[in-house]
């Protein structure tokens, strides 16, 4: 019988069996917890857990920043059989109580700065936990009983909640045994041209980790990772680099901030670095760019992964400018899929042309409204989806469940989001997400797909697409410009209709070109789409 996969707490307890006790598992600034200590707190903490009611299939969220504690949280909870959800920390009281309730939740980790907010949102007879008091320094020094197991269930669950982008969140249900294989936790890359090993047990995994550790020339740790934990991408990341025996490191500060990054990196040595797309990449290639000390600060750096938001190709270029031998993978996902296509930039290029193309082994394809495939060599534009391993579904949620994982021809599949359609080449180019489409004259128009065109323009710092009403078509395309020194040259408009035009069918080509010396991002570096929906509806008004 074939491996299919374990329990994440067993998993990291085997993990610690078979590597050195003091090999680093978590950096955060001075702090460090190694793997010895990893695994005996996170014992602790399941036991403390279950001393104080909480039972195996109960749910706890972890509403922290990125630190150690938010990961100790985590795998706590696994170990005592506890289901660990993420919680969003900028949500006040009105939208806790939401999640809470719908949730179920049991427990609360949190932090001083959110501390009070969430006491007041959660309901009576549940269990909160401040990182910064002493009822977390309780926990991490609970005695374990002589009985104490780690709860070993592979079909154990975790939840992932998602961005909320159509409505309040969800809490996607993940089996552990279906994400180990979704996340290619036992799969570890050989090189160039070379087959993957395949773990074929949990010894096998384990003994791969102690092999590959910080000084083996295969190790991508310590591994820097930028997004936020309380997020699908950097949850994800954070599990299958820890269940591979790696260094997890994380950025010393509240919120993300390009020079501290930019010096974390080159003080720790960071091999990988994770981002979500533009929002940390253009910041981080304006500080190099202004900075000039780029080739010693990358020296050590290998790879640059980034998923969960659009990564302009020509920011891609301009961070491999400071260091010619950086890879970067930009992988699209979502909370829902883990991974579905990839795109691998180098000095030398970019495959599939620059274009997603969907992760080997699994089986991709594309449906129509009415879920009937769009076979390859076929036009038109359709919903991308995958089978494979597949999370349970959404929590609580039949309806949506219904329509986001349908059964087409006996088979269960996900209808991840993505829109595509197939290349002349038979290969399948990735588009944008469905629910930011903009329907003009009965044309679809992916703000994504605009964006990264004007992009492209070295006048161009960012933009936002939007669209307005328009008595002919419907809606109209528009694009806010942020330009390059805050005012735009003489005739830009005029230039950047042409650049969209060389690399934009008709429909696509913005109507109408704003321009804004203020920010179109949110203070967590997201595209701000409602701040250039109103210089849109403004600029209408007048």
């Amino acid at each position: 019988m074939g491996f299919d996969g374990a329990n994440f707490g067993v998993a990291l307890k085997r993990l610690a069996q078979a590597i050195a006790p003091e090999r680093p598992a978590l950096v955060h600034g001075e702090c460090r917890v190694s793997w010895g200590e990893m695994d005996a707190l996170t014992d602790r903490i399941a036991a403390g857990l279950a001393a104080r009611g909480l039972k195996p299939g109960d749910i706890a969220g972890q509403m922290l920043r990125n630190r150690p504690d938010y990961v100790l949280a985590y795998f706590g909870c696994i170990k005592a059989g506890v289901v660990p959800v993420n919680v969003n920390y900028h949500y006040k009281a009105r939208e806790l109580a939401d999640i809470f309730s719908r949730f179920g939740l049991k427990a609360l980790f949190t932090e001083g700065d959110f501390a009070e907010v969430a006491r007041e949102a959660m309901p009576e007879d549940t269990l909160t936990v401040d990182v910064d008091g002493p009822d977390w320094a309780e926990l991490c020094a609970h005695d374990l009983p002589a009985q104490f197991a780690v709860h070993d269930d592979p079909q154990a669950l975790f939840l992932t909640a998602t961005g909320g982008t159509t409505g309040m969140p969800k809490a996607v249900m993940w089996p552990m045994a279906a994400a180990w294989q979704a996340f290619s936790i036992g799969v570890w890359q050989r090189g160039p041209g070379a087959s993957p090993f395949v773990a074929a047990s949990l010894d096998e995994q384990a003994a791969e980790a102690a092999t590959i550790g910080p000084d083996h020339p295969a190790s991508t740790s310590p591994l820097l990772l930028l997004s936020p934990l309380m997020h699908g991408a950097g949850q994800f990341t954070a599990v299958i680099h820890l269940l591979k025996g790696g260094t997890l490191a994380l950025l010393p500060a509240p919120k993300f901030d390009a020079d501290c990054a930019l010096d974390e990196i080159k003080r720790i040595g960071a091999r990988g670095l994770f981002i979500v797309g533009d929002a940390f990449a253009l910041p981080i290639a304006d500080r190099l760019d202004a900075r000039g000390d780029g080739a010693a600060v990358l020296a050590s750096l290998r790879s640059i992964t980034s998923s969960g938001a659009v990564f302009s190709p020509a920011l891609k270029q301009r961070l491999i400018a400071h260091h010619p031998s950086l890879m970067i993978i930009d992988a699209l996902g979502s909370s829902e899929s883990s991974g579905t296509g990839i795109v691998i930039t180098t000095a030398a290029g970019s495959t599939g042309g620059g274009k997603f193309q969907p992760l080997p082994g699994r089986e991709t394809k594309l449906f129509d409204e009415n879920l009937k495939e769009i076979p390859p060599g076929s036009d038109g534009v359709g919903i991308v989806a995958r089978t494979g391993p597949l999370p349970l579904g959404y929590l609580g949620e039949e309806e949506k469940n219904r329509q986001t994982f349908p059964e087409i021809g006996g088979q269960r599949w996900l209808m991840t989001g993505d829109r595509a359609r197939w290349a002349a080449d038979g290969t399948m180019e990735f588009i944008g997400r469905d629910n930011m489409c903009i329907n003009t004259g009965g044309e679809k128009v992916f703000p994504e797909e605009v964006e990264a065109v004007l992009q492209g323009h070295p006048a161009v710092h960012d933009v936002r697409v939007v669209s307005l009403p328009d008595p002919r078509f419907g809606r109209k395309v528009v694009a806010v410009i942020e330009p390059e020194g805050g005012a735009p040259g003489e005739g830009l408009a005029d230039a950047l209709d042409a650049h969209a035009r060389a690399g934009l069918a008709g429909y696509k080509i913005p109507r109408l070109y704003l321009f804004t010396e203020g920010s179109l991002r949110l203070n967590n570096g997201k595209p701000d789409y409602k701040a250039a929906q109103a210089l849109a509806d403004a600029a209408q008004a007048h």
